[in-house]
């Protein structure tokens, strides 16, 4: 909302004030009562002299809190809040706590906005401690409440207690954003173990974010993380083909861990196999680079030509600097330099350009990121496709 837009909502707050505080006056001390607070003039004197902030304060000062106004300025607090002035916010919501005829409802209503406030201000203990203790009593907030608590808990990087509160709001208010929140914390959990060497507590954290949702992309890699330190390469080529069906945008990630996966145990027989049936369903110019490198290795010219209709179909700048590399490996002298020349400058134009975007606000950057650095959203972050990606 803007400050105008605000402005607006303070005038008829005052009017509808004084509208209901009319009808309820006699005959008599009508007249007195008609008159205008001066803070409204006041307000209206520093708005005529382009200072909105002056003006706002003002025009808050000439509002009376009662049982009329308690919804007007339960809506500025949160404003000022939005505006990042969170002083005030909290200032507005503490004096309608205040109130001694406020009701239970009311009172659960301004305790959970002055939580915000204390998020918002990064008073987190007086946050947590308010949130918990409305919390304990079982309101019709209840969700409300336990949501900020995961805001909070996450933003401490509680990952312990994020995952409580995560799994009493799933339990009792089951979201599949929310179940996919609570995989990726399970995760976070999980990375931290693996830092420290405790790879069976990792895996059980992983576990945990599967069962958690079952399309959670990050644990199952993970997972293979695991088994390939554990020399488990069979689990772990089952874990990293699983991704294909939770997310088939993430193929690309995971086809070097695959490729030594596969190495390990069966020969490249499977893992050829496996390129094929993605390129089929998905094209992306990393399954392609990844045929090609392999059809060259014992037919150049098929790779080549393999290459050339790959990106007459699915054109990549990634595919044409492996066709290049493949027609620089076969000539000579001249030949040879400007295609290396070319290759380099590919390369150099693939490097500055980013490999990951966010799904939700456009955020893209050269690492993947399972939690958005801009939005704060978790899984949004995935491989870029197009002519400068996938």
């Amino acid at each position: 909302m803007t400050e105008w837009a605000l402005f607006v909502v303070l005038f008829l707050a005052l009017f509808t004030g004084w509208l209901l505080g009319s009808r309820r006056l006699t005959k008599s001390n009508k007249e007195e009562l008609k008159q205008v607070p001066n803070d409204y003039f006041r307000g209206l004197n520093h708005l005529l002299k382009g200072q909105q902030s002056e003006a706002i304060d003002a025009f808050v000062d000439s509002l009376e809190v009662n049982s009329e106004t308690f919804d007007i300025h339960l809506t500025l607090g949160n404003l000022f809040r939005k505006k990042g002035e969170i002083q005030k916010a909290i200032n507005i919501h503490q004096s309608l706590l205040a109130r001694p005829d406020l009701s239970s409802r009311d009172t659960r209503l301004v305790q959970l906005e002055l939580a915000s406030d204390f998020m918002s201000a990064g008073l987190l203990d007086r946050a947590e401690r308010l949130l918990l203790n409305i919390a304990s009593r079982k309101t019709e907030f209840q969700r409300e409440i336990l949501a900020l608590l995961v805001d909070l808990y996450e933003f401490e990087q509680s990952w312990d207690k994020a995952i409580k509160i995560s799994e009493q709001l799933q339990a009792e208010y089951p979201a599949k954003k929310q179940a996919q929140r609570l995989a990726h914390f399970h995760c976070e959990m999980a990375e931290s173990a693996v830092k420290n060497e405790q790879w069976n507590v990792a895996f059980k954290e992983y576990k945990a974010a599967i069962d958690a949702d079952l399309d959670c992309v990050r644990a199952s890699i993970g997972l293979a993380d695991v088994y390939m330190y554990q020399r488990r390469f069979r689990d772990a080529i089952k874990e990293l083909k699983a991704v294909a069906d939770q997310d088939h945008e993430f193929v690309p990630v995971i086809v070097p861990m695959l490729k030594q996966c596969y190495l390990k145990v069966w020969g490249g027989a499977g893992y050829i196999k496996f390129l094929q049936e993605q390129l089929k369903k998905y094209p992306s110019a990393s399954l392609i680079r990844a045929l090609t490198e392999h059809y060259a290795e014992n037919d150049k010219e098929f790779a080549e030509q393999f290459i050339i209709s790959q990106l007459r179909a699915h054109p990549t700048i990634k595919g044409f600097q492996e066709l290049i590399d493949i027609q620089r490996a076969d000539s000579s002298g001249p030949d040879q330099e400007n295609l290396s020349v070319l290759y380099e400058l590919i390369e150099q134009l693939t490097n500055s350009k980013p490999k990951y975007r966010c799904r939700q606000c456009g955020f893209a950057g050269h690492q993947l990121h399972w939690q958005c650095p801009s939005c704060k959203s978790w899984g949004s972050v995935k491989p870029i496709h197009g002519l400068e990606g996938e």
